[in-house]
C-alpha cells in the first residue's frame, strides 16, 4: 500500500492525549507523528519536520481533530484507489501518502497537499470525495513529473515550477472538469497576464530554487497566485494549441514554446 495508515498514528496520538498534560501535546506531537518521518526531510531532526508539516497545515497539537469522521468519509481508502487509477495512466512511482487532519487555523481552505521527490503529504479537513480526489491528482501529478525528471528542487527553474503547477492544474481539469480547479485560476485576465509575464517573468525564467520562486507563485510585491495563473494557462493554451497527448513528460521549454506566451 502506498498510503501510510496515519490513520492507526492517530489512534494512538489521540488515546496518549486524554492522559496527557496541555503543556506537554507538542512533544506528544512529534513524538507520535513527526518522529516516524524524519528519516525523509534532509534535516533529520523531529522538530524541524514538525515545524515544516505545520507551515503545510498539520493541525495544531492543541487542536481537537475529529478521526471518526474522517474514517467514515473513507479518506484512506479513497486516496489509495485514486493512486492506484493515476499510477497507472500517468506510469507513475509508488511514494509513501501521508494524510493527517488540517489546522482550523486554515481559514482559506478546507484541504492542503504538499509533493516533495520522496513522499506526498495531504491535509484534509470535511471534503467531498471528488474534491478530495482532485487534491491527491494535483500532488501526486507533480510527483510524476519529479520523478521523470530527476531534478532537485534545489535546481528547479522559475520556468519549471509554473509549468509543475499548470500541468497539475490541467490534469485536474481533464479528470475531474472546472469544478475543482482552484478558484484564483480566473482572477486575472489574458491581456493582465501577458504584462506581468513580460515584465517579471521572463527576465527570471531560469532563477533556480524552489524557495525562490515563492513571490511569483503566490505574490506579494506582485499580485496574489499570479505564478499558478500563469503556469495554468501557459499549460492550457499549449493544450489548444496542440492536439496532441498531455504533456506530462514534455520538457517546460517545449511547453512554453507551444504556447501563447512569447519566449522573448
Amino acid at each position: 500500500m502506498a498510503v501510510v495508515s496515519t490513520d492507526k498514528w492517530l489512534e494512538e496520538y489521540e488515546f496518549s492525549r486524554k492522559s496527557t498534560s496541555s503543556d506537554e501535546l507538542y512533544s506528544l506531537q512529534c513524538s507520535v507523528l513527526c518522529g516516524r518521518l524524519v528519516k525523509l526531510f534532509q534535516e533529520g531532526y523531529t522538530e524541524e519536520t514538525h515545524f515544516e508539516l505545520q507551515q503545510q497545515g498539520l493541525f495544531l497539537p492543541e487542536e481537537e481533530i475529529d478521526l471518526e469522521r474522517l474514517k467514515q468519509m473513507n479518506v484512506w481508502g479513497c486516496v489509495e484507489q485514486e493512486f492506484m487509477d493515476l499510477q497507472q495512466k500517468w506510469n507513475g512511482p509508488t511514494i509513501p501518502i501521508y494524510i493527517f487532519p488540517i489546522t482550523q487555523q486554515q481559514k482559506i481552505t478546507n484541504k492542503n497537499g504538499v509533493a516533495y521527490p520522496h513522499s506526498l503529504f495531504l491535509f484534509v479537513g470535511e471534503v467531498e470525495k471528488q474534491e478530495l480526489q482532485a487534491l491527491f491528482a494535483h500532488e501526486y501529478n507533480h510527483v510524476c513529473r519529479l520523478h521523470h525528471f530527476k531534478k532537485s528542487l534545489d535546481n528547479m527553474t522559475l520556468l519549471d515550477s509554473l509549468i509543475l503547477e499548470g500541468l497539475a492544474e490541467c490534469a485536474v481539469k481533464e479528470l475531474y472538469g472546472d469544478k475543482w480547479l482552484a478558484p484564483w485560476l480566473n482572477n486575472y485576465t489574458f491581456e493582465q497576464e501577458m504584462s506581468l509575464w513580460k515584465t517579471y517573468f521572463l527576465p527570471n525564467l531560469q532563477l533556480q530554487g524552489l524557495e525562490k520562486h515563492q513571490p511569483f507563485l503566490y505574490g506579494g510585491e506582485l499580485p496574489p497566485w499570479i505564478g499558478y495563473c500563469i503556469g495554468y494557462e501557459i499549460v492550457q493554451s499549449y493544450l489548444t494549441n496542440h492536439s496532441t497527448q498531455y504533456p506530462l513528460l514534455k520538457a517546460s521549454q517545449d511547453i512554453l514554446a507551444g504556447s501563447d506566451f512569447p519566449l522573448q
